[in-house]
């Protein structure tokens, strides 16, 4: 008699159900009963857990948004660099002195894949042994590096025409520029699908695989568009395209504090003592069961 009469509402195995019922409740009890304002209370307090739970998971989901789009900037320098050449090339060659069918705009072009490859490899070693973290760092590092090289390319061959000693010096700036991109285009083929790969809950598992190719597509398409405004339609020299991976590297780098360590990677290492690590790494292991 002294309990209230709740309407009985169809059972639910999922969690929105229930949550729904208790609040139901509310608008169903038996305002006759002497305990009413007491189950009011305590529903009250469970509807309030349950919003605070839900505050959480939103809060959760801002901090995951933000690491995936600071990870995918190492896919976007890859895309970015895989298209910048093609625009520009006549004018590049030119100012250069070469023509485009030349051995040394070959290389030019070439070199890139020979420093991707020796980068994929390091990007394997410092993986397993650093984290995945740090590889993101040094990847953006090195990108960003070769974006300040090629600008100096430019820069050389402003100051000197093609056949001087200026001349020849932008050309072998250009070479080590784009052999640098390589071994940071390299290491992001590694690092950012790992990363988002590790990161990803069950949910967002799908979304987070293709990220990375959807941030190459899109850099392919940025760097033509962008070529060919800066240097067809408004007449700028081209060390400013290819010297933008510069600045997207140092806001990579900036942007690192964003980055948490993956929890496998964390349980793998046997770094998963400390309470937030552990929760990480358990988590993680509910999603794969």
């Amino acid at each position: 008699a002294l309990t209230p009469k709740l309407m009985v509402t169809p059972r639910s195995r999922s969690g929105r159900s229930r949550r729904c019922r208790r609040l139901l409740s509310l608008f169903y009890l038996d305002w006759s009963s002497p305990r009413c304002a007491d189950d009011c209370a305590s529903a009250a307090a469970t509807a309030g857990r349950d919003v605070a739970i839900g505050g959480a998971a939103a809060k959760s989901s801002l901090g995951l948004a933000a690491a995936a789009f600071v990870a995918s900037l190492s896919s976007f320098q890859f895309g970015y660099a895989t298209g910048i050449l093609n625009v520009p090339q006549r004018i590049i060659t030119t100012d250069l002195g070469l023509d485009k069918d030349s051995i040394s705009w070959a290389v030019v072009v070439s070199i890139w894949a020979l420093g991707g490859l020796l980068g994929a490899q390091v990007a394997a070693v410092v993986a397993d042994s650093r984290g995945r973290r740090p590889l993101l760092a040094l990847s953006g590092l090195t990108c960003g590096t070769s974006g300040l090289v090629a600008f100096c390319a430019g820069t050389a061959s402003l100051a000197a025409g093609p056949e001087s000693v200026g001349g020849r010096s932008a050309l072998c700036l250009l070479v080590l520029s784009r052999f640098i991109s390589g071994g940071g285009c390299g290491m992001a083929t590694v690092a950012a699908p790992l990363y988002l790969g590790e990161i990803a809950t069950t949910e967002t598992r799908g979304a987070l695989g293709s990220l990375a190719q959807l941030s190459v597509v899109v850099a392919i398409v940025v760097a033509q568009g962008l070529a060919a405004l800066i240097t067809h339609h408004l007449g700028l020299h081209w060390r400013l395209v290819l010297g933008l991976p510069a600045f997207i590297g140092a806001a990579q780098l900036a942007l690192l504090p964003l980055l948490p360590e993956t929890p496998r990677y964390l349980l793998s290492r046997g770094l998963a003592q400390g309470g937030e690590a552990r929760g990480e790494a358990r988590g993680e292991a509910r999603g794969e069961a």
